[in-house]
């Protein structure tokens, strides 16, 4: 499941036709809610949250529902009530969620009906780093699936402000996953996402709602701030906190650049040098893999305890010591708030990491087609260090 959020201004009221009567709203919170696959069961209990809080003058909240054996729907969530509304392209027949377009004809319509100060939009289904965001089942064409990719995410929110981009799902939290949004131009404030699993409790919606309904001029940051700490709350007691992969955090995307730019450097230097440093690339690989079998614990580590663990077996006063040193200060300006289960916060600090132990790996892993993470824009920076560290480099 997933998050995004964007901030349109407008300079005048908006006719809607359905039923809006605010002339402009503080927020807009919006729910991508694909559906149309396995997770269809767990439809209802994230309806019913958001129906708890519901819409009020300051606070729109609308949702797109693709179901498994269902078409599509487009929603007001009203508090108690669904409110039906007639989007163009989208209610009643069968959409394709995984298709840039489709996503871009919900924006559309919320912003040409609905405007708003600002714009949480929820992604709400599977995710993976490569994939994307969400995978449709039923997209029209029969035996067609298809990914929302990260890519596609950009071009459907191309020309909107996006303040807050976040993933209600799991392996979101990525270093490759927001450098492909910062490098692309996303016009993001805040990225949110786990590096690890997530539980099938997902976001606890009524409760992040309850904030905008206490402050309805809430910050962007303080938002984001308050989504992640909700969700730590609700996993850190039962009967959630048996679901042990649980972690959320906030990243300001307009430091990505400098984290990738200083992790370039490190890499560079890492690579150039790899016969000395190996064997406190491997240990500090071992020690920052992620709790309960991250893609069967091999494919993603934690990138701040991985630079970590390396600064601190370079000699001291060395290059690799010091770009280390520049890493962590990034991540640490870059990562401004974590939610974390008391049980889980071993190794999650944020953001992770591709870093397969082998090429064999990194060719063969169930999860990972080697020509997809090379199509991402964070390869060139990495896999040249990947492949003097598995020695397939030529």
């Amino acid at each position: 499941m997933m998050v995004a959020m964007l901030s349109v201004s407008f300079n005048a009221a908006a006719g809607n036709g359905n039923g809006n009567t605010k002339d402009i709203a503080s927020w807009n919170v919006l729910v991508y809610l694909t559906a149309d696959n396995n997770l269809d069961s767990l439809t209802q209990q994230d309806l019913d949250e958001l129906m708890a809080v519901g819409s009020n003058a300051d606070m729109n909240v609308l949702t797109l529902v693709d179901r498994y054996a269902d078409v599509a729907h487009v929603y007001k969530v009203e508090m108690g009530s669904l409110s039906e509304l007639t989007a163009p392209g989208l209610s009643g027949v069968e959409v394709n969620m995984g298709a840039s377009g489709t996503l871009e004809t919900f924006m559309s319509f919320v912003n040409g009906n609905y405007p708003a100060d600002h714009t949480l939009l929820f992604f709400w289904d599977h995710g993976t780093p490569l994939l994307g965001v969400g995978k449709d089942e039923h997209t029209g064409t029969p035996g067609e699936s298809d990914w929302l990719s990260h890519a596609e995410v950009v071009d459907a929110l191309s020309g909107m402000k996006v303040d807050i981009l976040a993933s209600d799902e799991c392996l979101q939290g990525q270093i490759e996953v927001v450098y492909e949004y910062y490098v692309r131009g996303l016009q993001s404030d805040y990225v949110i996402g786990s590096e690890g699993y997530i539980g099938w409790r997902g976001f606890p919606y009524d409760a992040i709602l309850q904030h905008i309904v206490d402050q309805p001029e809430i910050s962007s940051k303080d938002l984001s701030v308050a989504i992640v700490k909700e969700f730590a709350a609700l996993f850190s007691k039962p009967p959630y906190m048996s679901e042990v992969v649980t972690a959320q955090a906030v990243v300001e995307l307009a430091q990505v650049g400098h984290v990738a730019s200083d992790l370039e450097v490190l890499a560079d230097l890492l690579k150039d040098d790899i016969a000395l440093y190996r064997g406190g690339i491997t240990a500090g690989r071992a020690k920052s893999m992620l709790p309960w079998g991250e893609y069967g614990g091999e494919a993603q580590v934690d990138l701040t305890k991985l630079v970590s663990c390396i600064g601190k077996s370079a000699p001291a006063g060395s290059p690799v010591r010091s770009a280390c040193d520049a890493v962590l200060h990034d991540l640490e300006k870059a990562i401004i708030a974590r939610g974390t289960t008391m049980v889980t916060a071993r190794n999650f600090n944020g953001l992770g990491i591709f870093f397969p132990s082998t090429y064999a790996s990194y060719q063969n892993h169930l999860w990972t087609a080697s020509e997809m993470y090379e199509d991402m824009a964070f390869a060139s920076i990495w896999m040249p260090f990947l492949e003097a560290y598995w020695g397939t480099a030529t």
